[in-house]
């Protein structure tokens, strides 16, 4: 299914939560070395030392994404330590208080929008000059099914991810000709840490639940799967596309 990736690098945002745990194991396993930015440096740390038994290339790097140096500090960190850079990431995020918009209060809106768009637009903006340069590259956005259709009593979230989508669109279109393929995807509920938040209430997993056909949550290492397939070779006439990610949610 996969084309060579061997010594491959790869630069994954949010990369101990669920999504991102698996998508840097699963990538590992394929030979791409990762550098892993999240914001939690113990769960980096464990992260590390998992890829290592394993037998795998990791370079960690601490911090907060909504942070602009954050982005070139992990490009030349993939080109020290493994000599150059081929594939991003973008799935750092933040779920967010269930309110209706008119009580959002602004600082929570404006978080939402800096961890789950922005961050992303920073991390393009870091890694797509080098991509260019080397023409090639793939880019993954974890987008969401919210920014699909609009969840309610998620503003902020939702927006923010259809901004992804959008902003996948767009790039794709930028990007066509210089070998760089720019997809997203667009998950339901997956089985990852964001659903232990507590605003996720046991009522809203249930409604939400039952809208997926399938009748249950996506796991972490099925996003992962369809994420290393888009950051891989095999992918070369498709970008600037939403591929779903939702039990057979597939129209909104």
């Amino acid at each position: 299914m996969f084309e060579n990736m061997q010594d491959q690098t790869a630069i994954v945002t949010g990369a101990c939560g669920g999504i991102g745990a698996a998508t840097t194991m699963r990538l590992v396993r394929l030979g791409v070395n990762v550098v892993a930015l999240d914001l939690n440096a113990e769960r980096l740390a464990q992260l590390e030392q998992d890829v290592t038994e394993a037998g795998g290339n990791i370079a960690v790097l601490a911090g907060d994404v909504t942070d602009e140096q954050l982005g070139r500090a992990a490009v030349e960190l993939a080109k020290e330590r493994f000599g150059d850079l081929e594939i991003l990431v973008n799935n750092a995020g933040m779920g967010s208080a269930m309110e209706p918009i008119w009580e959002i209060d602004l600082a929570d809106w404006r978080r939402d929008i800096e961890v789950n768009l922005t961050s992303y637009f920073m991390m393009i903006q870091a890694a797509v000059p080098h991509m260019v340069e080397a023409g090639y590259g793939r880019i993954v956005n974890t987008a969401s099914a919210a920014g699909m259709e609009g969840h309610a009593l998620a503003g902020g979230y939702a927006a923010a991810k259809a901004g992804v989508i959008a902003m996948t669109k767009v790039l794709g279109k930028e990007l066509a000709k210089d070998g760089v393929i720019v997809n997203a995807i667009a998950p339901a509920l997956i089985g990852s840490g964001m659903l232990d938040q507590p605003w996720f209430s046991d009522e809203v997993k249930e409604k939400l639940l039952g809208r997926i056909p399938m009748g249950r949550v996506g796991e972490p290492e099925e996003a992962a799967e369809m994420i290393a397939f888009l950051a891989s070779p095999s992918v070369s006439f498709s970008t600037g596309a939403v591929f779903d990610l939702s039990g057979g949610r597939a129209t909104y």
